[in-house]
């Protein structure tokens, strides 16, 4: 009967000081390489003209259950087959898109395509100086990568291995837009523009409620730029538009808001005198002469 005792006691001390210690089971499972944001092939980046750190950024993640315990160093390449592939899939979905276009080299720079992932840490961030000065605004750019080998060999998960990266260029004054737009001296009409970044201060957007498709550009689209003040706005056309600045337009900074004063000549000859105003779809309307 003692001994059963005393090994009944010792069998307790023994399973009391195992669940006191921790048990180390080590990796559970195996590390798997990624390029993050890479799921459906496309990422669209937002940059902003006259920023001085513009930098395309590539991360690369190992998944695991454990950082890596020394440095793993991953090579990337631009892969432009996959720029053509993803546009080849794209256009069979939608007739109406259009191909994005292999970033040019004299664009970005890079002098090493390798990402390392530090010891201790589970991911790697390369970062590729942009240059958008002189990009065509009408071009949809974009840089294909893909995980090309790593000096651990570890697995590359095939779903998530390339990406697309698409510049999309943005400013202060850019983005979607709603509100009015008056045909003086009373006929008035909503209107939602898209206004795209063409510089630091200037944004081109439709003229009044003329088409903002692709095909009508040279004719229905005008330019406002922003003046240092970042209060006055000056209204002149693109291509060949028909618009005549009348002034007195402002831009508000605070609530994002524009009031344009222009006439522009529609296709029957008439001169339309136009007051608009539009605010940015990311800022409440909170004016209520607006409403009125």
């Amino acid at each position: 009967m003692k001994i059963k005792i005393i090994a009944i006691v010792l069998l307790a001390v023994c399973l009391g000081a195992c669940s006191e210690s921790k048990v180390d089971f080590g990796e559970q499972y195996k590390k798997t390489l990624y390029i993050v944001n890479s799921r459906d092939m496309l990422y669209v980046g937002e940059h902003s003209y006259g920023s001085e750190n513009n930098f395309i950024k590539i991360s690369v993640y190992c998944a695991s259950t454990e950082p890596v315990k020394s440095d793993l160093r991953v090579k990337l390449r631009i892969a432009p087959e996959a720029l053509d592939s993803l546009n080849k899939k794209s256009a069979l979905g939608n007739p109406l898109y259009v191909d994005k276009v292999l970033l040019p080299e004299s664009h970005y720079e890079l002098s090493d395509t390798e990402v390392t992932i530090a010891a201790g840490s589970q991911y790697g961030v390369l970062r590729i100086p942009l240059h958008p000065e002189g990009l065509n605004a009408d071009v949809s750019y974009a840089l294909p990568v893909t995980i090309e080998s790593n000096t651990m060999e570890y697995e590359v998960n095939p779903e998530l291995q390339t990406m697309v990266y698409e510049v999309k260029m943005i400013n202060g004054y850019s983005g979607e837009y709603a509100g009015s737009s008056i045909e003086l001296p009373k006929t008035i009409r909503s209107v939602q523009p898209v206004l795209k970044a063409m510089s630091s201060n200037t944004v081109r957007l439709p003229i009044h409620t003329l088409s903002s498709e692709v095909k009508y550009l040279n004719t229905n689209f005008m330019l406002l730029t922003v003046g240092a003040d970042s209060t006055s706005v000056a209204i002149s056309p693109w291509a060949e538009a028909q618009v005549t600045d009348l002034g007195g337009s402002t831009y508000d900074r605070k609530t994002k808001r524009y009031v344009l004063n222009y006439s522009f000549k529609n296709e029957n000859g008439d001169i339309i005198r136009i007051e608009e105003k539009i605010q940015n779809l990311e800022v409440p309307d909170t004016d209520d002469e607006e409403s009125e």
